[in-house]
Parts: structure tokens; sequence; C-alpha cells
């Protein structure tokens, strides 16, 4: 069963005092009603049904004018529900960004446009948005890239740490995995000194990554952060990227075992 926000000062509201109990009981109804992006696919007759109250279509969208925009057959859009809901939405987040992914499969800002209210405040344009993650990317490239070369620097006192390892080798094998795997990670520093403490990637080239890892019943991978061993689990796309928590490698088994 969906939760949702209500504004408590709703009643106090002069667009809101102003409706007739049958549009009072529609506009919450639709709010319950439309999925969590904000879209209703319409159905006046069910609508009609569940409350008891004879709806007609014309009137729900003359009472409402722009706070309810038809954008294709059979759909309703309400914008302010993406504001009140989750204000400003931002595409790192996993379910903004399945909100995101629906306004634009249905092109929201062309039927706004044409309803003449343009952009919906606290909803960004799927362009800037892409625009974002390039930006993003790239910083993430000269991030990693300033990293390995710090390491490279380090390499000499590394070898003095870890005096049981070749080091150099080490580094060479850490970046082969790296890129065979797609592995990312948030400091490439802390995650090269953890390659260098552990023996569990010594085993990566005679098993594979992912069959290192118990799969539950639901499909999502049993795994430990090699930093702090907080349980997780991840589904085969995370196991192969850092620990959310740490941002390190996965460990299969809790540190120690």
């Amino acid at each position: 069963m969906a939760k949702r926000f209500t504004d408590t000062a709703k009643w106090k509201k002069k667009w809101i005092r102003e409706l007739n109990p049958e549009m009072k009981l529609f506009w919450f109804y639709l709010l319950d009603n439309c999925d969590h992006a904000g879209i209703w696919e319409v159905d006046i007759d069910l609508a009609s049904f569940q409350t008891g109250v004879k709806f007609d279509e014309s009137t729900i969208l003359k009472t409402f004018n722009r706070k309810i925009v038809p954008f294709k057959d059979g759909k309703w859009f309400v914008p302010k529900f993406i504001e009140y809901q989750y204000g400003e939405l931002n595409d790192n987040n996993r379910v903004h960004n399945v909100v995101i992914k629906i306004l634009t499969k249905y092109d929201i800002y062309k039927h706004l446009n044409e309803a003449g209210m343009g952009r919906t405040r606290g909803v960004n344009d799927p362009k800037d948005i892409y625009k974002e993650k390039d930006k993003l990317k790239e910083k993430e490239k000269e991030s990693k890239k300033s990293q390995l070369l710090s390491i490279q620097i380090q390499l000499i006192e590394l070898q003095k740490d870890f005096k049981n390892k070749d080091v150099k080798v080490e580094f060479e094998k850490w970046q082969d995995y790296m890129s065979s795997h797609g592995k990312r990670y948030k400091n490439y520093v802390a995650a090269f000194r953890n390659w260098l403490r552990n023996d569990q990637f010594d085993k990566v080239e005679k098993k594979s990554l992912v069959d290192q890892f118990k799969k539950t019943p639901t499909g999502l991978f049993k795994a430990f952060c090699m930093k702090c061993g907080k349980s997780h689990y991840p589904n085969e796309y995370q196991i192969k990227q850092s620990s959310s928590c740490c941002g390190v490698d996965w460990l299969p088994n809790p540190k120690g075992n």
C-alpha cells in the first residue's frame, strides 16, 4: 500500500475552500490514485463508482483548470504533485530517477508548454539531467586519473608497508582487475591498500567475481564491505561496483572468516 505526504494546511487554502463538496472529494481521490509521477489513467466511471458521486469529465477540467493537465489520450498530469511529494528531483536518487524516466517517457514538458504552464518548479529538464551526468562522469574520470597517479608516486612507500608483496606488480594486476570488472571507487588509494591487505583477490582470476558470492532466493547476493564489514544485498550490477557504504570492494564472507 503506497503512503504519501499530505498537506494538513490544505483545508485553509482559499481555492480548496471554494470547491463544492463533490470537487473536493475528486481532488483528494485524484491525489491518492495517480501514480508516483503524478499521472492518472483517466477512469471517471471508476472514480464515480468508488466515491458514490457522479463525476463529469468536462466539469472537472473546467473546475481545476491548469491544476490538471490532459497530456495524452486517457492520461492526466498533476504538476503540483511532483513539487509537493519530492521537491527538486535528483537523478542520483533512485526513487526520483524512476519518476524522471516516466516524465521523460510521456514528454511531459511539451504538453505543459501546450497548456501554457511552462516548466514545473521542482522538475529538471531531462536534457539538463543528461548534461549533469556527463559532467559527473568527466569529474569521476579526472578524479580517478589523479588518484592513480598518486598511487604510482607512493609505490616505493607502499612497498615498505607491504614487504611480502611485489607492490608494483600488484598495482598492475589491480588495474587489470578494475578494467575487466568495471570497478569504480570513491577512494582509489584506500581501495588499492585494501587490495594489498587481502588475499581474497588472489582468487579473482580463478573464479568469476559473481560466483564468489552466495545468491539468495530473491536473486540478490550476500556481500560484506571490505572496510567496515557491514553486510549488504547487492544485485548483479551493484556487486561489480564498490560498496555503497565505504566505496571499497565487496567480500563474499565477513572479515576474518
